[in-house]
């Protein structure tokens, strides 16, 4: 049900969504939808969580890079990859994060707090190494450095995916965002 839902979301937004449509996706009765979760916004509260615990194993490998072994560059290469390679693995999170993300209010909050604030925590530390060592691109914030991150990732996402891609595709697709953006953002990339 919560694939349907993140599905059914991602592609028509909130309130383009009905309970009925997901039902029908999850090939289950609306009415096991009304009772598991009480609520769309319960629903779709549940679908943030479970995104939440997919990026979970990627936010935690980033966080054990910090004050690791290596040098800074290398471990803020790798956390970068690994941040961009997490928001690759979810196919319909660049869209549903877009849509959540543009509309003030209960569901944006919930989002910055489930979802980008953790991850925002396990990568300011590197991306301040970054800028202590001079490895950044532009000497602005660290938090502003990774926005841009996330916005140089997620367009190309919506935009590559809007075509449909095969798995081939989005593997180079992910590769390709790598090896891009990291020099956007690393001076010594």
């Amino acid at each position: 049900m919560l694939g349907a839902a993140l599905h059914g979301f991602s592609r028509k937004g909130y309130d383009g969504t009905g309970l009925r449509e997901i039902a029908e996706e999850a090939g289950v009765d609306p009415a096991l939808i009304s009772h598991q979760f009480g609520s769309k916004f319960a629903l779709w509260k549940a679908v943030v969580d479970e995104i939440a615990l997919r990026l979970a194993a990627a936010r935690r490998s980033i966080e054990e890079l910090h004050g690791g072994s290596g040098s800074t560059e290398e471990r803020v290469r790798e956390g970068l990859t690994r941040f961009i390679t997490a928001n690759c693995d979810i196919p319909e999170l660049s869209k549903f994060l877009s849509d959540e993300l543009s509309q003030p209010g209960e569901r944006q909050e919930y989002i910055l707090r489930e979802i980008w604030e953790p991850y925002q925590d396990a990568m300011l530390p590197l991306l301040q190494e970054a800028r202590a060592d001079g490895l950044l691109r532009h000497d602005g914030s660290p938090e502003l450095t990774l926005m841009m991150v996330m916005g140089a990732v997620m367009l190309p996402l919506l935009m590559m995916r809007r075509r449909g891609l095969s798995k081939r595709d989005e593997a180079e697709l992910s590769r390709r965002l790598v090896s891009d953006v990291l020099p956007m953002v690393l001076a010594a990339a």
